[in-house]
């Protein structure tokens, strides 16, 4: 159902950290593949292979290695992951609850806190059908995320 991309700007222990975090939904079926996008490095190669992740040859900004990840994702929604910030436990009930009762819609998800935090935190990632990524030209500029949810005006999700 989901195929989550993961940038790979992050140590590879950090990125086994996130990966271990989506085990329980790839059991369950909530997450069909992970896609990691980045400059092949030894220790990023034994995590793919160990892991079962998908790895995409890319290189340039975040937009650019998230454009590479989706471009050969297979999922019906994209779910593209901050790889430097770990998910809360509860992730996945905001997420399976949007796909439920979200008409589609894309969702921006955010960390959970107050107004503080809210203002001050970059989002976790963003969570967009396939189709509609590819129907919006997909990630660019500075904060790929922020942009696509804005182009597709996402719903807020509080993790």
């Amino acid at each position: 159902m989901i195929s989550v991309i993961l940038p790979a700007v992050a140590p590879a222990h950090t990125l086994a950290q996130l990966l271990a975090q989506l085990v329980p939904a790839a059991v369950d079926g909530l997450v069909k593949e992970v896609v990691i996008a980045g400059v092949s490095e030894p220790g990023l190669e034994a995590l793919i292979e160990d892991s079962g992740a998908r790895f995409v040859a890319a290189s340039g900004d975040r937009g650019a290695l998230l454009a590479a990840g989706a471009a050969v994702a297979r999922g019906d929604w994209i779910l593209t992951l901050d790889p430097m910030r770990s998910l809360p436990e509860t992730w996945r009930g905001p997420v399976e609850a949007h796909l439920a009762g979200g008409a589609g819609a894309a969702a921006l998800l955010l960390a959970p806190g107050g107004w503080l935090a809210r203002l001050s935190a970059p989002p976790l990632g963003v969570l967009v059908r396939r189709l509609d990524y590819v129907a919006t030209g997909g990630f660019a500029g500075h904060a790929p995320e922020k942009a696509l949810a804005g182009r597709l005006k996402a719903r807020r999700v509080r993790l």
